[in-house]
């Protein structure tokens, strides 16, 4: 209906400037003829000329044009209104058609003719001024008309009415910067420029239509080859004073934190075409700290969840509500999860009384006072939380987000210890005084009761089509894992349920867990219900961004096949598998590819069942997923083993990482196969040389043979700390640098495995331990000294780690003279350090025997001698005389 009330008015347009064109021909052909028309006997006297017809039409469609542009939901209404008011529609809707030789045709309701002078009376520059003025009309109309109908030459005005391109902001001294599109060429040479007005949101009523800002062509700015922009000053005593015509002035003052309409209407020679308007909130004053975020924090607990909000925006007075969404496993995809939406009234947040920017509010709330829809959240499940401040209809603060596990019980239900179904065996109920029964029997609901309490006829429903089964019985699903031992038998409360799951989060960088001791029944157990006393745990570790955890199990022992250890590669239960064991099992490591874990096992009332966990994070620096075997974290210690390389192709690097408990102590990295090399070795060499008795005679050789050297190793590096930009201890590739044990500075040390050629190759493995002697430490001053290995002449100790600092004066240099030296080859090690740490210089590295006397000394004043010990051979060390030069 619209549009054909639009080609109504273009059909008018269109036969009036035809038919003008009509008589401007005629009347170039008939030049020279008689220009006096005839007169229709009745015509009036002030007969129209053919430029007042074209100011009459101009009017015409001026006022049909601004009633479309401003037409209420009755369509027909100011059209009507327009024909039966305006002289100026009547007398051009009544007038004739212009022709040349046309007669002159009452007005409708009136006496009066109306006819048109003849065409001889028409001038060039009448004519001229007559097309000027058709062609103004018809563009002036068009583009003002341009949003309602299809018309190309509006080449971005239509692509801006859903108000996107039109903009405004509130800048830093307080003004209103305003940017809009341009019209097109076509239409921009019709343009007068723009009405603008501003209005607080919902008081549109209150600024009628003639308040409107003009702001002609010459005063808007073009900010770009597509946009004009103009800014509007806060309001000045000078406004009225001003001499510049193109300063404008907002009519007051913007509210902070409230929410205004900006209008921009074009004007076409003052008819108006689409009107864009956009919707602006006037900022707060922002502190430079960045102290006006708001802030979010939440506790999970059971069925409850506390929010804390701290409106910190500046426009806490305006707040009218708080919108929380609740993304299940944090899926933020509303697709893949339900995802909880609440509004929460301002009036159910608590305000603190020290602090007026926070709020407090304890889901679920009071149903007469807060009628809020709360679902609670599942136990030991991770959610994120979005949450921000609305502060008025059309207006929200940004939003804060936030994940948390949801917390379960931090010790069992009581249900575990509240029940004599444990007495009896699995599929069996206790019947009061009257022993175990079994829950199949077919006096099991079968109309009478024969336990005295009655369960035996409790939930019975043979059908069972809408319940869960258990035995001959038939209990509602709700009833399911819901805390109680509904079934006779118990199976409805099993390790599968979520009511009772215990949960702990951990952020730390590092740490550790195991599983919690839950309370043993009191009563009877029998042998077949051990493994049914447990509950679920979960444990989320949550590290620091760009971080991996390796966490290690120092401990696994469950029910085989029963109850399983599950490790998740990320924050929820719903993250890819990493892991999943069952049994008594060997310490083993797993790995996560971002900085979350999520794990589940089992917990229970014997303490020699359960597991014991430890974990630390790294910086993120591997990226091949995790491969069972492939490296590990020992925490103290344990055994690092090669994996088995011939059964996994994609194998290439494994790390293992390596910390020991005390940040005193030292690791020590042993290969005892190698060390068993070594041993037999010795052992052969002393064999051969009691071959020959005193007198020289050879002797039949000793039965002790050699043992031959182990295989090729993969190539192996171990850096002390964990990073490949640590001090190298250890290269496998160096042969001068194959050793049997390897001895950290730091407490930490990183072992880089990489794969041999030979695959098939048997497996190597070292043992992780730890040396723990701070008070094997010293310190001398003096020009000169005496300094020997602890017990020197006899053996020293095992697994020591001794140093000695000399400090003599500056400009002096130390010089060491070794009288005797005997260590436990490859094994046992004395360094040199030219400086006042074990990161300096190395200057001297040795173990075995060397011959002596030998001098080292030093560049500078100051000199670490570090001896270091392993748990094998021991020997009586060395004897070293310093002095300064």
């Amino acid at each position: 209906m619209k549009l054909r009330l639009i080609f109504f008015a273009f059909y008018f347009v269109y036969r009036r400037s035809t038919v003008i064109g009509q008589i401007i021909g005629d009347s170039e052909e008939n030049e020279g003829a008689p220009t006096a028309a005839p007169v229709v006997p009745g015509t009036p006297e002030d007969q129209l000329s053919l430029v007042d017809r074209l100011e009459t039409m101009e009017k015409a469609f001026r006022a049909i044009v601004s009633a479309l542009s401003n037409q209420s939901n009755d369509l027909f209404a100011p059209i009507k209104e327009i024909l039966v008011q305006d002289p100026s529609v009547r007398s051009f809707l009544s007038s004739t058609s212009i022709l040349l030789n046309a007669t002159a045709i009452p007005v409708s309701g009136t006496d009066e003719y109306v006819t048109i002078e003849s065409s001889k009376q028409a001038t060039k520059e009448t004519i001229q001024q007559g097309e000027h003025m058709v062609d103004n009309l018809k563009g002036v109309v068009k583009c003002s008309l341009a949003h309602l109908v299809d018309i190309n030459s509006i080449d971005d005005l239509n692509s801006s009415l859903n108000g996107t391109s039109l903009t405004a902001f509130f800048t830093s001294n307080e003004s209103l910067e305003i940017n809009w599109p341009t019209p097109s060429d076509e239409c921009l040479k019709f343009s007068t420029g723009v009405w603008i007005r501003v209005y607080q949101s919902g008081d549109e009523h209150k600024w009628p239509a003639e308040t409107l800002l003009a702001v002609p062509q010459k005063c808007m700015k073009k900010s770009s080859e597509t946009s004009y922009s103009i800014v509007l000053s806060p309001p000045s005593l000078s406004a009225t004073e001003k001499e510049d015509p193109c300063d404008f002035y907002l009519a007051r003052n913007l509210i902070q934190c409230r929410s205004y309409v900006v209008e921009v209407i074009p004007n076409y020679q003052s008819l108006r075409g689409k009107t864009l308007r956009i919707e602006t909130v006037i900022p707060p004053k922002i502190s430079a700290d960045g102290s006006m975020k708001s802030l979010l924090t939440a506790v999970a607990s059971g069925d409850l969840l506390k929010l804390n909000w701290e409106d910190n925006s500046g426009c806490k007075p305006q707040m009218t509500s708080v919108n929380l969404k609740i993304f299940q496993d944090g899926f933020i995809d509303s697709q893949r999860q339900n995802v909880s939406t609440i509004k929460i009234p301002r009036s159910c947040l608590r305000q603190h009384a020290n602090d007026d920017n926070l709020f407090t509010m304890v889901l679920p709330a009071n149903q007469q006072t807060c009628p809020i829809d709360w679902k609670p959240l599942d136990k030991c499940r991770k959610y994120r939380l979005e949450m921000s401040s609305q502060y008025t209809d059309t207006w929200n603060g940004p939003s804060t987000s936030l994940e948390i596990l949801a917390k379960g019980h931090e010790v069992a239900n009581n249900s575990l210890d509240s029940n004599d179904i444990w007495r009896c065996s699995r599929k069996h109920f206790y019947c009061l005084h009257q022993g175990c029964w079994s829950s199949d029997e077919r006096y099991v609901c079968d109309g009478q009761k024969h336990c005295r309490n009655g369960r035996d006829e409790q939930y019975c429903d043979p059908v069972c089509k809408d319940g869960f089964k258990c035995g001959r019985q038939c209990i509602p699903n709700e009833l399911v894992c819901n805390g109680n031992f509904d079934c006779l038998d118990g199976s409805d409360e099993d390790y599968t349920c979520s009511y009772d799951n215990m949960c702990q989060q951990f952020t730390n960088s590092s740490g550790n867990f195991s599983s919690l001791i839950i309370p043993k029944p009191a009563n009877e157990i029998s042998s077949d219900r051990m493994s049914d006393i447990v509950r679920k745990t979960a444990v989320l570790i949550s590290v620091e961004p760009n971080h991996q955890i390796w966490l290690t199990f120092e401990k696994c022992v469950t029910f085989g096949n029963k109850h399983f250890v599950k490790i998740y590669d990320g924050p929820y239960s719903t993250s890819p598998l990493l892991l999943s064991r069952s049994g008594s099992l060997n310490s083993f490591s797993v790995r996560s590819s971002s900085n979350e874990l999520y794990v589940e096992f089992p917990s229970y009332y014997d303490v020699r069942y359960g597991i014991t966990a430890v974990y630390s994070s790294i910086n993120a620096t591997i990226s091949e997923p995790f491969i069972p075997g492939c490296g590990g974290y020992i925490k103290g210690e344990g055994v690092i083993s090669t994996p088995t390389y011939s059964a996994n192709p994609d194998i290439t690097d494994c790390f293992w990482f390596l910390e020991t408990k005390n940040s005193e102590d030292t690791i020590v990295l042993s290969n005892s196969d190698f060390l068993s090399h070594q041993r037999m070795k010795s052992i052969s060499a002393t064999a051969r040389t009691s071959e020959n008795d005193h007198y020289g005679r050879r002797q039949h050789p000793s039965p002790v043979s050699t043992v031959p050297p182990p295989a090729e190793s993969p190539s192996l590096i171990i850096y002390d700390g964990w990073s490949t930009e640590g001090l190298v201890l250890y290269d496998g590739e160096a042969k001068d640098q194959r050793r049997a044990v390897t001895y950290s500075i730091s407490n930490k040390m990183m072992v880089h495995l990489t794969s041999p050629e030979i695959r098939e190759q048997p497996p190597f493995s070292w043992t992780v331990s730890r040396i723990s002697t701070p008070q094997c430490n010293h310190t001398f001053d003096g020009s000169n000294g005496i300094i020997k290995s602890p017990n020197y002449p006899l053996v020293y100790s095992h697994l020591s780690d001794c140093r000695w600092n000399i400090d003599v004066k500056p400009g002096l240099k130390i010089r060491l003279l070794f009288g005797f030296f005997e260590t436990q080859d490859q094994a046992d090690f004395l360094y040199v350090y030219d400086g006042p740490t074990v990161y300096s210089k190395l200057l001297f590295e040795k173990s075995g025997s060397v011959t002596t006397p030998f001098e080292i000394t030093s560049t500078s004043n100051q000199v670490i001698i570090r001896f270091i010990t392993d748990a094998n051979t021991a020997l009586p060390g060395f004897l070293v005389i310093y002095s300064t030069v």
